[in-house]
């Protein structure tokens, strides 16, 4: 989850005087060079902070390639002997970027624990969160070669069902995996479902050459079944070495089909296939004649509702608080309300989620549903890009249209203290502006009453939205 492999990185540090912190996240393993040095001492594969001369311990902060639920990290201290850091502790916390982590909640996954040097130790961790940053501890100072995570991922929403593509139902970010494989060796077929871009040869899945009659296959399992739109079979870096061609199957529970049949490929080069019409899977098998080596291999397409929603409610169940709360009030500005569905975690499922929303709004007072209400841009403004989806069928309005709206947001606030709330999805400019107008007759009591209730659709929508149940497969 956390090799450079996979798109893990380093943050920050406090100190790596002698070796640097991104050695931590190689993926190959740590070597040893007797005779080299460095103008800072003895060179070395892996972190190394210097000889700490005061109270305290170093620390590193990482960024995980694969974000989701940590379950076992290894902590390699090879080579190093005499300057071994003699303990380490763990924390991780959810934050959504870099910029976020000076407020982060930070949770120990593991408390301070020894290590023992030029050795490998493995740690179960018993964590339900979903971690996108781990702050690796060293007591009081010292190196440490390599630092390895594995776990289960919990991709973000574009990644189960952006707004304006499909997904890679195969990436390793939504948990495809590869089943088998007639041959794996150089590489293993693992290689070809990671999210990042390829580095080398080493970086994909090859084959040793075929002397007699056949092909070489892979078998995988997708992280997201769903409707398969194409596929990209990626050689970048194989040049004399990749496929001639390619046949790719699907399975959806009734057993293997063939839906691209000995399509050529071009070596060194993303070659983009598309079969003939959309089909279901639950696997795909590749396979490659007669032999050779692949990249990438990616399966584009729509998640199934039903997958997604499952992604989607393990996300939200395994965020940190901070992150819950944040997400709830992307659905509903009022904290009061966002508080309450935070404490209704775990949900057992969707229709619990939008049956908790909609009772959580009963608790609210008039105060509450101004904060609620605050949270909208006004009526033809721009907003969040959420706001800005819902007000989608208002953007083209004439500037006639859209100054009259301006106007009868102000008369509607100047008259009752709060903003004008209309669930605009769907809805054009002339038809809101109408509905403001005839609103306007309205008694506060009455507004108050019907801006709850639109607040509740907008909600309710919203929250569809985020679990991927609109616009699905």
């Amino acid at each position: 989850m956390i090799s450079s492999a996979v798109g893990g990185r380093v943050v920050t540090f406090n100190d790596e005087f002698f070796a640097e912190a991104a050695n931590l996240l190689n993926p190959a393993p740590p070597v040893w060079d007797e005779s080299r040095f460095t103008d800072r001492g003895k060179w070395m594969d892996g972190w190394e902070t210097r000889r700490r001369r005061e109270p305290g311990y170093d620390w590193c902060i990482l960024a995980l390639g694969t974000p989701g639920k940590v379950e076992s990290v290894t902590v390699d201290t090879s080579f190093f002997t005499g300057n071994y850091a003699e303990e380490f502790s763990l924390e991780g916390c959810g934050a959504a970027a870099d910029d976020d982590l000076g407020n982060a909640e930070w949770a120990e996954l593991i408390p301070r624990t020894r290590l023992k040097g030029d050795s490998t130790a493995d740690f179960v961790v018993d964590a339900v969160q979903r971690v996108t940053y781990l702050r690796l501890n060293i007591f009081p100072d010292g190196g440490v070669a390599r630092f390895k995570v594995d776990g289960s991922p919990i991709p973000a929403r574009d990644d189960v069902c952006p707004d304006d593509h499909g997904v890679d139902l195969l990436s390793q970010i939504v948990g495809g995996t590869a089943r088998d494989a007639s041959d794996a060796h150089y590489s293993p077929p693992s290689n070809m479902t990671r999210h990042t871009e390829p580095q080398g040869m080493w970086d994909g899945w090859e084959t040793k050459r075929r002397r007699g009659p056949g092909f070489d296959w892979a078998i995988f399992d997708l992280g997201l079944p769903g409707s398969v739109e194409s596929f990209v079979v990626d050689t970048r870096h194989f040049k004399g070495n990749a496929p001639g061609w390619v046949s790719i199957l699907v399975d959806d529970g009734g057993g293997w089909s063939e839906i691209v049949t000995k399509a050529p490929i071009r070596p060194d080069f993303e070659n983009r296939i598309t079969p003939e019409s959309k089909t279901s899977a639950k696997s795909v098998k590749l396979e490659i004649h007669p032999d050779g080596g692949v990249a990438r291999f990616r399966v584009l397409g729509r998640a199934q509702r039903s997958a997604a929603g499952r992604k989607r409610l393990e996300y939200l169940n395994s965020l940190f608080d901070q992150q819950a709360l944040v997400f709830f009030q992307t659905a509903c500005a009022a904290r009061t309300w966002a508080a309450a569905m935070n404490r209704s975690r775990p949900f057992t499922s969707l229709d619990v989620v939008y049956q908790t929303a909609e009772t959580s709004f009963d608790k609210l007072t008039e105060d509450d549903w101004q904060e609620a209400f605050s949270g909208h841009p006004r009526i033809g403004q721009s907003g969040d890009s959420m706001a800005n989806q819902e007000q989608e069928s208002a953007s083209g309005a004439d500037s006639g249209t859209l100054l009259s709206l301006a106007e009868v947001n102000n008369q509607y606030e100047a008259k009752f203290g709060f903003r004008y709330i209309v669930y605009a999805t769907g809805k054009t400019a002339a038809e809101m502006l109408d509905i403001a107008t005839r609103r306007l007759a309205n008694t506060r009591l009455e507004e108050v009453e019907n801006a709850s209730i639109q607040q509740r659709q907008i909600t309710a929508t919203r929250l569809h939205k985020m679990m991927c149940q609109s616009g699905q497969e």
